[in-house]
């Protein structure tokens, strides 16, 4: 957290002032004339000495002591703490707007108040004053920047972390339920196939069961890879939930689907599982159904999923698309 920056070299003839940082290098002389008439305050612990929304109409130069700015109420973090030699205020005073934070004393301080009308005449009758103070706002707007890209960074994290499933890393049925609702739009708008495909790992319960969860944690990650892998990069996977996974394919009809569908099958069936002690594989069993003209998504899905159970009603590891249902029912 930042704190005011070391005194600089004192001017023994600034005297008390000498470790200020917006008086390094400005003439003594024309620093006392102008601070001769700025009153001091003392201030005791938990005391507000600015307010966020306020009015202000004076820069408060910290002698002894320490300040903390806060963006929300008493009881939240500090942004920044502003120790002796620094100061506070000055951001509106020369943007002429409100308090943009609350500052509060962290323990008993001593302050000189410093009007408005002293700190434009000091920014007339010095440049060294000038640039001290550019140099003062300059860092405060970089410090800004810092944790507002900090900020920017966790939400992005957060943002990934609610999408995103923490076995396999794949998307999640969140992110799926959003983005195939778009693409089944999409492909309804510019008149283009779009087909759907749900994977289930078949007896996943047994290889929990014999192996043990860290296995079926492997059958989940091996099976995301060869899904990530067999398919295309504008294509959507997703872990659907438990040992089930969803892949929308765009563009792609229902033949060219049960295609894909069944080359998934074999890979994954030939596919040893990441991280077992001995050649652990699985199988799968695939619904696969077409977007069809008057359908919605959760009809898509309802359809592919009935596919799928018919999948594994037949027998398991194998494909079942929308059409060839009722000629898995009859052969089972």
């Amino acid at each position: 957290m930042p704190i005011a920056r070391e005194a600089r070299g004192r001017d023994p003839e600034l005297g008390e002032f000498a470790h200020v940082d917006l008086l390094h290098d400005v003439d003594p002389g024309c620093a006392r004339r102008l601070l001769a008439g700025c009153a001091e305050l003392a201030v005791s612990t938990g005391t507000r000495v600015l307010e966020a929304g306020a009015d202000n109409d004076a820069v408060y130069l910290v002698l002894d002591g320490e300040l903390e700015v806060r963006l929300g109420e008493a009881d939240t973090a500090p942004v920044a703490r502003i120790g002796s030699g620094s100061c506070v205020g000055e951001l509106s005073i020369l943007s002429r707007l409100k308090v943009s934070a609350h500052v509060v004393a962290t323990r008993p301080s001593r302050l000189l108040v410093i009007p408005d009308a002293v700190v434009w005449e000091f920014i007339g009758a010095s440049h060294e004053f000038a640039a001290n103070l550019l140099r003062l706002l300059s860092g405060r707007v970089r410090e800004d920047n810092l944790r507002l890209r900090d900020s920017l960074d966790a939400q992005l994290r957060y943002q990934r972390a609610a999408k995103v499933d923490a076995v396999t890393g794949l998307y999640n049925r969140r992110w799926f339920d959003e983005v195939a609702a778009r693409q089944a739009q999409r492909a309804c708008t510019e008149g283009v196939p779009l087909s759907l495909l749900f994977i289930d790992i078949d007896h996943f319960k047994q290889v929990n069961d014999r192996h043990g969860h860290r296995a079926g944690d492997d059958a989940l990650r091996g099976v995301a890879d060869v899904l990530q892998a067999g398919v295309r990069p504008i294509d959507v996977v997703a872990r659907f939930g438990g040992e089930e996974f969803a892949t929308v394919l765009y563009g792609v009809n229902a033949a060219e689907a049960g295609q894909v569908a069944e080359r998934l099958r074999r890979d994954i069936a030939a596919h040893a599982l990441p991280g077992a002690a001995r050649a652990v594989r699985v199988t799968v069993s695939v619904g696969v159904a077409e977007l069809v003209p008057g359908e919605g998504i959760a009809e898509l899905i309802e359809a592919c999923d009935v596919a799928m159970y018919a999948a594994k009603g037949g027998g398991r590891n194998r494909v079942v698309t929308r059409g060839t249902i009722a000629a898995v029912a009859a052969a089972s």
